[in-house]
């Protein structure tokens, strides 16, 4: 084989062996950060589908009060939501629960702005769910979701 032959197969092996650590490398990426996902949703879209229609009065969705325990070691407790609430197996939690699944601060449902309330993780062992879902941040409830936290299920319950 003649020399250049050779220099050609070596600099093509170093730029086949350079776009696999790349790939490589980006394949780590996503998995650590994740994919982007725009936050409009296709907001621009209907939008423009909805401009010539008249606008529709929306009912106010009704605001959550409180959290009903339906299943686990406290199944029936009511905890109406006007303080901050904090779950867990801690004797100091507003709803201590006896799961062996559940830390002793496990989460806390928070009020935010105009009577929106919030369940947030508190760094727990087994994550909290709502409505099957693993949150990572603190997650605005509606009336209706379902909050799991280890093998106690909650619901919220509200109203106007």
């Amino acid at each position: 084989m003649s020399e250049f032959l050779v220099t050609l197969l070596r600099i093509s092996y170093l730029a086949l062996l350079w776009v696999f650590i790349l790939l490589i490398t980006n394949v780590i990426r996503t998995d650590i950060y994740g994919h982007r996902v725009p936050r409009n949703g296709g907001a621009v879209e209907s939008g423009r589908r909805d401009r010539g229609r008249k606008a529709r009065r929306r009912e106010p969705a009704p605001l959550p009060t409180g959290v009903q325990v339906i299943s686990g070691s406290r199944a029936g407790t009511y905890i109406p939501l006007a303080n901050t609430v904090t779950v867990g197996r801690g004797n100091d939690c507003t709803l201590p629960i006896d799961d062996d699944y559940a830390s002793t601060h496990h989460a806390e449902f928070s009020p935010g702005i105009d009577g929106a309330w919030f369940v947030e993780d508190l760094a727990s062992t087994n994550g909290t769910h709502v409505n099957g879902e693993r949150i990572e941040h603190p997650t605005r409830l509606s009336v209706g979701d379902e909050v799991r936290i280890g093998r106690t299920i909650m619901t919220v319950t509200g109203g106007r």
